[in-house]
């Protein structure tokens, strides 16, 4: 993940709000705690061994649109990367929390302000559970980077790398391509091709594409929000 103020960061209350966006997403508006059942209940197995399933479709779909028309530059490399993150969370981003110490200081050491209209919350489960949260909003609003390193770890256990049901779960969005990809500058044929290709690569964590991060500038952890309270 790339990055783009120094300041000693101040270490106050967690108490954020969702943006209207991201909170017309959550189920009931209400952020529960997240126990391992509910990690589990965020990618239930689908239901049929061919086609589209509908609920996996109805479970992405909405996540791929609400990116699409924050970022109209998604490349089909960002639409996969942002759909392993929905299954598979920040779990292949830590090999032990000092790396990830690490690495947020030097991220965090060179933000600048918030883009225009940068969100700071950006849904990852339909439900609002899982998110990116973005490093130069949470930063401007006074927030400690060490909040979000205990969100980042903790997430990262509560969703251990499942190469199984990572395989199960992108098998079952790449066969919805077709709906998931409603609002993308992508074919729905791209994104399928694109998907079967890291499929045969064992569905590997990629980086977001040269263009997206020239663009967008992307510097977020994976988190679940009530982590985050």
């Amino acid at each position: 993940m790339s990055v783009e103020l120094k300041s000693t960061s101040s270490r106050v209350g967690l108490a954020v709000g969702l943006s209207v966006a991201l909170a017309g997403l959550a189920v009931g508006g209400i952020w529960a705690r997240t126990s391992a059942a509910d990690a589990r209940d965020l990618w239930p197995t689908p239901q049929t061994e061919s086609g589209c399933d509908e609920e996996t479709a109805a479970r992405f779909a909405p996540v791929v649109q609400w990116h699409a028309s924050h970022y109209p530059d998604l490349q089909v490399e960002d639409v996969y990367k942002l759909l392993h993150q929905s299954v598979a969370g920040p779990a292949h981003a830590i090999e032990d929390p000092d790396m990830a110490r690490q690495w947020l200081d030097r991220e965090w050491d060179g933000l600048g302000g918030p883009f225009e209209e940068e969100e700071m919350f950006e849904p990852l489960s339909s439900d609002g559970r899982l998110v990116r949260v973005n490093l130069r909003p949470w930063r401007a609003a006074g927030h400690s980077p060490e909040a979000v390193l205990s969100a980042f770890v903790r997430t990262a256990g509560m969703l251990p790398p499942d190469s199984a049901r990572i395989r199960v779960e992108l098998d079952a969005i790449s066969a919805c391509s077709d709906r998931i990809a409603g609002g993308l500058r992508l074919s729905a044929r791209d994104v399928q091709s694109f998907f079967s290709d890291r499929e045969r690569d064992g569905y590997p964590a990629i980086h977001h594409s040269e263009k997206y991060a020239q663009r967008y500038q992307p510097a977020y952890r994976v988190v679940f929000r009530s982590y985050l309270d």
